[in-house]
């Protein structure tokens, strides 16, 4: 177990009854790449977690679009981000195709706060960091800068079995409506599991699961599609959502919104859950 601060520390000192989500059955819908981080934060809380994923992220089978875009990447004044998996995708694409941030040095990057380290890792850095979270901050911070033109390249999931979330596409017709030149790049897919976790979905209907915890809006589509009609069964178990954005997805489906964090990070989700349970 890494430990990253003292307050981690001490939770693991402090006797399981007593931790805040002592035994709290959590539920999360995240992809693999998540699971890890959002189910050790749970943990070091006390909660018996169970996962049960309702979407993947695979890299594209063919990746000469994406090679395309950054070989002609001085075409762009802007490359904007939506999504770790977005800054991964293209960030593993570019260092493997031998370039370094001098070569696109006319290019301005776009990313939210969360995904600046990675950025770093591959020898990159964010110009345009927005201070609310989520894909509208970024369009209120080019227009803060007076940015009202030019072309940008947005990498993005390709999204298979289930109907695109609306948050890339509003990004997209947002940036449009401040004159940009938008060229969307479809950088990693992101698919919808058919059918995942029986056994756990058995605790979902037999009223065994505590909270259930949703980080994109991709996960409650799938999901829903996976209940069908026994998405009856979310009305009787407290929903927790990463961001606005997941929430207002659940919303519009007509699902309860008892969990929403300030801060749209895992630990602010974590700790919402948290909250929710005192």
């Amino acid at each position: 177990m890494v430990l990253e601060s003292v307050n981690e520390y001490e939770q693991i000192l402090v006797p399981r009854q007593e931790m805040p989500l002592c035994d709290r059955r959590v539920m999360f819908t995240t992809p693999r790449n998540y699971a890890a981080d959002l189910g050790r934060l749970l943990l070091q809380r006390g909660a018996r977690t169970i996962w049960l994923p309702t979407i993947e992220i695979w890299p594209m089978d063919d990746t000469r679009e994406i090679d395309d875009a950054i070989r002609n990447l001085d075409g762009f004044n802007w490359v904007a981000f939506t999504s770790e998996n977005g800054v991964k995708a293209f960030c593993e694409r570019f260092q493997s195709l031998g370039f370094i941030r001098s070569s696109v040095a006319g290019t301005k990057f776009a990313s939210f706060k969360a995904d600046m380290q990675i950025l770093e890792e591959y020898g990159l850095s964010a110009d345009l960091v927005p201070g609310p979270f989520g894909p509208t901050g970024i369009v209120d911070e080019l227009k803060r800068l007076g940015v009202t033109g030019g072309t940008i390249l947005v990498p993005c999931p390709e999204v298979v079995g289930v109907p695109e979330p609306y948050v890339v596409p509003q990004f997209i017709e947002n940036l449009k409506r401040i004159g940009m030149k938008v060229t969307r790049l479809d950088a990693y897919r992101t698919i919808a599991v058919k059918n995942s976790g029986s056994l756990e979905k058995e605790m979902l209907f037999n009223n065994q699961i505590d909270c259930l915890v949703f980080t994109s809006s991709a996960e409650i589509l799938s999901f829903l599609e996976q209940l069908g009609e026994r998405r009856d069964v979310l009305n009787h178990v407290p929903l927790a959502y990463m961001g606005s954005y997941t929430a207002k997805t659940g919303h519009e489906l007509g699902l309860r919104l008892d969990i929403v964090p300030e801060n749209f990070t895992m630990r602010g989700l974590v700790g919402a859950v948290e909250k929710y349970f005192r």
